[in-house]
């Protein structure tokens, strides 16, 4: 499998988790605006290179980070709503990706300048460590 074929195969599985998730709309790019709620962003993190050799790397571990965002205007528990969601993202993951969620950070933010939300940033694990490994 080549590093291409990796990547794609990576994105791939966790787009469909957000799908059976719920989520309205998956961005790719962090400075878009999120049109429909509840949304996901998800972007390439890092890559490292592992296994090298004398003059390359034969593999790489791809991190992912994922945002997820509900709406927090006018929503009487808005910390639940993301929660469940995340917890939904988390069941499909497990069963497409074989990796659990390392971390997930929760923060509220506004899109667009006025529309309030609440975001939970979750770092997916590289291949080969923490968990999954």
């Amino acid at each position: 499998m080549t590093a291409l074929d990796k990547y794609q195969a990576e994105r791939s599985r966790i787009f469909e988790a957000l799908k059976l998730s719920g989520v309205a709309e998956i961005l790719y790019n962090k400075d878009n605006i999120p049109k429909n709620l509840p949304c996901a962003i998800l972007i390439l993190d890092s890559e490292i290179g592992k296994h090298g050799t004398s003059r390359q790397y034969v593999d790489t571990d791809i991190a992912w980070t994922v945002f997820l965002i509900v709406n927090a205007y006018n929503v009487d528990d808005p910390d639940s709503d993301l929660y469940q969601l995340k917890e939904k993202f988390r069941s499909f993951y497990l069963k497409l990706m074989n990796r659990d969620l390392p971390s997930v950070e929760y923060y509220t933010s506004r899109i667009d300048g006025t529309r309030l939300v609440r975001i939970a940033k979750i770092d997916l694990l590289k291949s080969g460590t923490g968990a999954g490994s």
